[in-house]
């Protein structure tokens, strides 16, 4: 009996690191693409981000500046996304954030000019945590 109740346990720990492992592939694989969205209080359709397996490029539709282009890293069992400016005009900056992903909605919260990680998925301009809500352009 202990023999087995012992193989459970494995088991289930094997289940759970394979749900991770495949929930980690797939926000990986289902991030990447174009997005449309905005900070709250904005007009939506505002933002554009191109999401690639390496790269992040952004602008604002509305005035048709660059919002600049980065690298990122993304730690799906954490719910954290970390952006690496690259290119004017957030060169050489890190953004540290949280982001969540369903469906075809991405709500991404990073901090401004802090190296603070968010701690939920709120815009606070006070504490310098933006939110943005995104959709996938199809």
């Amino acid at each position: 009996m202990k023999c087995f109740y012992r193989a459970s346990i494995v088991l289930l720990g094997l289940l759970i690191a394979l749900a991770t492992t495949s929930s980690a592939a797939d926000d990986r694989k289902a991030i990447l693409g174009v997005w449309k969205g905005t900070l709250p209080g904005e007009h939506f359709g505002d933002i554009e981000l191109t999401i690639t397996a390496t790269k992040i490029t952004g602008r604002n539709l509305t005035s048709g500046r660059s919002l600049g282009e980065g690298t990122y890293e993304i730690d799906p069992s954490n719910g954290t996304i970390d952006a690496h400016g690259i290119a004017a005009p957030f060169k050489g900056k890190l953004f540290v954030g949280l982001y969540s992903l369903e469906g075809d909605t991405l709500k991404w919260c990073s901090n401004g000019s802090t190296k603070k990680r968010p701690v939920d998925l709120v815009h606070r301009t006070e504490k310098d945590q933006f939110l943005m809500f995104l959709e996938r352009q199809k």
